[in-house]
């Protein structure tokens, strides 16, 4: 039977920044502003900037007048599709040979028969989410019957890994 996994990168955004620059300390909270015109509002918020209450489409005068550290970085919806496809790239060399890109914020992967590979399907997803984790990139990780199924999962929980067992999605 065929089991998809699905990767969720809620916060690839502030990942990528972080990423870009090792300097910035972990404690620093990030928001990421996007534009249309003359307005701008918060398109991103990693963990730190949401605990203190910075929501994406907060607008970003009212982000800034929340948190007073608050760091804030113009979106780049470019360098955030370019980082996704190196990153699904990394994910083609490790897991399957069926690994696209899906959506702004995740990657889907077709793991049928490579599961065993990995010690089963729990040590595969933890194996996956550990990975990126390493890589410091924030991974929810669901694995289903189906994309939908899957996909679904990964962005419906907070939970770092979701297992839907086989025929029961």
């Amino acid at each position: 039977m065929t089991r998809v996994v699905s990767i969720y990168l809620p916060d690839l955004p502030t990942d990528r920044i972080r990423r870009a620059d090792p300097s910035i300390p972990p404690e620093q909270a990030i928001a990421v502003i996007a534009r249309s015109g003359s307005k701008r509002w918060v398109s991103a918020a990693d963990a730190t900037a949401r605990k203190a209450g910075v929501h994406v489409g907060m607008p970003a005068a009212k982000a800034q007048a929340l948190f007073r550290g608050l760091m804030l970085v113009d979106a780049d919806p470019v360098k955030d599709a370019t980082a996704l496809q190196r990153i699904t790239l990394w994910a083609l060399t490790l897991y399957s040979p069926i690994v696209a890109v899906d959506g702004i914020d995740g990657i889907v992967m077709d793991t049928e028969g490579a599961d065993h590979l990995q010690g089963g399907e729990l040590s595969m997803v933890t194996k996956i989410a550990n990975q990126f984790l390493a890589k410091k990139l924030t991974p929810r990780v669901a694995i289903a019957d189906t994309w939908g199924a899957a996909h679904a999962c990964a962005r419906a929980t907070s939970r770092e890994t979701v297992i839907v067992p086989s025929g029961e999605t």
